[in-house]
């Protein structure tokens, strides 16, 4: 075989395992059933805090869903969606664990939908619309972690100067307790007799 030859041959193997590959995703996704993507926030320039990941997309009556995982209740987070074209209208659904009962969902008029709020582990978010081929923007921002400052529970003994109070306050419930000893023997005393 010449060098052309197993070129030529190599070269429409790699275009056949392709066409294969592509064909094999076209009937793994079904006709009409939207496919999830999996969204990884990153660091981005001009978000000073947090992470983030931007999505361009169109989106039609088929809903484009998007899965984010690892979430820490202590992140915040934050759905931004905004139409590219203003008068369009796109509508955005947040859920936590069925796609068809959503927890949050609005439609951008003419401002762009936010949604802020924290969760633990994962969420999704479906954007749709009613016209085909309507250019959106969506953005998801994952905030740091927030560390509350809590106050310790177990204080070292060194920390207070080792007092009990003052010594007028014991002698006071001193003679109390001994005035109460002396009327109770008394009392006893009285009813014997």
């Amino acid at each position: 075989m010449t060098k052309e030859r197993i070129r030529r041959y190599l070269g429409a193997c790699v275009a056949a395992s392709l066409l294969a590959m592509l064909a094999g995703l076209a009937v793994a996704q079904e006709a009409g059933k939207p496919m999830t993507i999996r969204l990884e926030p990153k660091a981005l320039a001009g978000v000073d805090t947090g992470k983030a990941v931007v999505v361009k997309g169109r989106a039609g009556r088929t809903p484009q869903r998007f899965l984010l995982e690892g979430i820490s209740y202590m992140n915040p987070v934050g759905v931004v969606l905004r139409p590219v074209e203003a008068g369009d209208e796109v509508a955005l659904s947040i859920t936590k664990y069925a796609w068809n009962q959503p927890l949050r969902e609005g439609s951008t008029d003419e401002a762009p939908l936010r949604f802020l709020f924290r969760t633990e582990g994962e969420f999704q978010v479906s954007v749709s619309a009613d016209e085909a081929d309507t250019p959106y923007r969506l953005l998801v921002w994952v905030g740091e972690e927030t560390k509350p400052d809590f106050a310790p529970v177990v204080v070292d003994a060194s920390a207070f100067d080792g007092g009990g109070g003052f010594p007028w306050t014991w002698a006071v419930i001193g003679l109390l307790v001994l005035a109460v000893a002396v009327m109770a023997v008394l009392m006893m005393r009285r009813k014997r007799t």
